[in-house]
């Protein structure tokens, strides 16, 4: 949570936009700058923009961003809770619906990388988590102040030891203070660094590998992730053994093997 006086009226239309490309990329942009702080009217529209995604088979790769070089996100609009703290309505009205929303982005079948600039914090690096990679500004900053405020991340208490363990994730949401890009990229919170000016085009660039690969095997690759995570090892094997049959059932599948036993390229279809 960030507190910026700068921060600036948008159209609530406009507060999340998405860009279709013809390659089957999207471009996802969080639009309030210079921090792009999420309101709860900045939420429900990112919500929308996320249900379009899902329901799109046309976008195969998604590149999420933020507006300017300031911030990819700086977290939830500090200037909302003090009215909400006042009447007992923080979770009800503002936090429960974050979280929802957050989910939905790892939830999208589609990959989703998140391209960074600037600094990701509190809500603004939770979010980043949310996604499948992160692509980050070698001169960016990341951290959770929130515990400077005397609340802590929620979000980040889930996902973030999963990535980096127990004992880091302890020391970035207890202390509050920022890291380095290049901090995070060694511990595996960063996938790839570039320039601030490089970022969108490296990410766009990643998405489109991405897109060339065979959609349903990453589709399945994604779910099939989330569902084996705390399953014991026998079920976590039948679990994948079952995505391996979905795979190869898939004609790209087929032509996978077919292009390699007669030294092609493949032509995947996406089914």
């Amino acid at each position: 949570m960030t507190k910026d006086s700068t921060e600036q009226d948008t159209d609530p239309s406009q507060m999340v936009t998405l860009e279709r490309r013809q390659d089957g990329v999207a471009i996802l942009t969080l639009n309030r700058p210079p921090l792009n702080l999420f309101s709860l009217e900045m939420t429900r529209v990112f919500d929308q923009r996320l249900q379009e995604i899902a329901n799109d088979d046309s976008i195969r790769a998604v590149v999420l961003t933020g507006s300017g070089d300031r911030a990819f996100g700086a977290g939830s609009d500090i200037k909302e809770f003090p009215g909400l703290i006042e009447t007992g309505k923080v979770i009800e009205s503002k936090l429960r619906y974050e979280n929802e929303v957050f989910n939905r982005v790892e939830d999208l079948p589609q990959p989703i990388i998140a391209a960074m600039r600037g600094v990701a914090l509190g809500g603004g690096f939770e979010l980043a988590l949310c996604c499948d990679f992160r692509i980050g500004a070698d001169d960016m900053k990341i951290g959770l102040p929130e515990i400077k405020l005397g609340v802590y991340p929620g979000a980040a208490l889930i996902r973030l030891p999963r990535l980096i363990g127990e004992s880091r994730a302890k020391e970035l949401m207890f202390l509050g203070e920022f890291i380095s890009a290049k901090e995070a990229a060694q511990w595996g919170l960063i996938n790839r660094l570039a320039p601030t000016e490089e970022v969108l085009s490296t990410a766009i660039g990643f998405a489109v590998e991405l897109v060339n690969r065979p959609a349903r095997a990453i589709q399945i690759m994604k779910k099939g992730l989330r569902d084996i995570e705390n399953q014991s090892r026998d079920e976590a094997v039948r679990i994948t053994l079952d995505m391996s049959e979905a795979v190869f059932a898939t004609e790209d599948a087929k032509e996978g093997v077919d292009a390699f036993f007669n030294k092609r390229a493949p032509e995947y279809k996406h089914r």
